[in-house]
């Protein structure tokens, strides 16, 4: 028998050393749910991972993981930031993510509510849901005017914890700097702020005079955990950002009606 056949009866080996199929177990394909662990090492790390966490965290050798991250990120499933080696989600997964997100029943009950608000309020809606970078739009309405404001699917209002507050010291200081109108200037004022959005579950933004403005509200499933956001966006001097204003009343009642919907399910 010549040794050529041999091998090709032979099983390859693991990443252990044991002989172990890489083209099907039990019906499926052993490389793809290897890769599927990597995806889900890098989604579950708090920001951009090392290649020494992802290795960790799959149980893998170093060498075996960056394999199958040089093909991840090929396939634009993971990106690698070149000044730091770290490894994120890329904008294939991003983008496989909102098209997910998209198809559930949550956001297309959000959607309806989406059109509501710009029939009432004739600015821009959007639903936002929690990624692994912050709250993404996932959802978006446009206004038909010529002032509309348009906001990209897939923007990340804002970054992670760890994320925030590497940029929040700059971003104080530049507050205080320019004099931004209604803008925290102190941890202490963005404490206090927060303690009011959480109390009131209604948070509002204004840029300035041309800038954009947003008023913006949580709905929660009958578990209290936050599913979605509902914002609607709007040029400064356009839309009414006041708390106890009707668009405010709106987008809190819109809110509160689609979280009773979705208890329902």
């Amino acid at each position: 028998m010549s040794r050529s056949f041999e091998n090709s009866r032979k099983p390859p080996r693991s990443a252990g050393g044991e002989r172990k199929s890489t083209t099907r177990t039990k019906g499926g394909v052993n490389s793809v749910e290897v890769a599927g662990m990597v995806l889900r090492a890098i989604s579950e790390t708090a920001g951009p991972a090392r290649l020494a966490d992802i290795a960790r965290a799959t149980g893998m050798p170093t060498a075996k993981a960056h394999r199958y991250v040089v093909s991840l990120v090929r396939a634009g499933l993971v990106e690698r930031d070149p000044s730091t080696g770290h490894y994120d989600l890329g904008p294939l997964s991003l983008r496989a993510g909102i098209v997910a997100l998209s198809r559930s029943d949550a956001l297309k009950r959000a959607e309806r509510v989406l059109h509501m608000i710009v029939e009432r309020t004739g600015e821009t809606a959007a639903a936002a849901v929690w990624g692994s970078h912050g709250p993404t739009l996932v959802r978006l309405v446009e206004a038909r005017h010529e002032f509309a404001s348009s906001v990209p699917l897939g923007h990340v209002c804002f970054s992670d914890a760890d994320r925030i507050s590497a940029i929040l010291g700059p971003e104080l200081a530049q507050n205080r700097a320019v004099g931004r109108p209604g803008a925290p200037t102190s941890k202490g004022d963005l404490e206090r702020r927060l303690a009011a959005v959480r109390s009131t579950r209604l948070a509002t933004v204004k840029e300035g005079d041309g800038g954009l403005s947003a008023v913006s509200a949580p709905v929660f499933d009958a578990n209290g955990q936050l599913r979605l956001a509902l914002t609607v966006f709007g040029r400064s001097g356009r839309l009414d950002i006041s708390p106890s204003g009707p668009v405010a009343a709106l987008i809190k009642e819109l809110a509160h009606s689609l979280g009773s919907e979705l208890h329902g399910r």
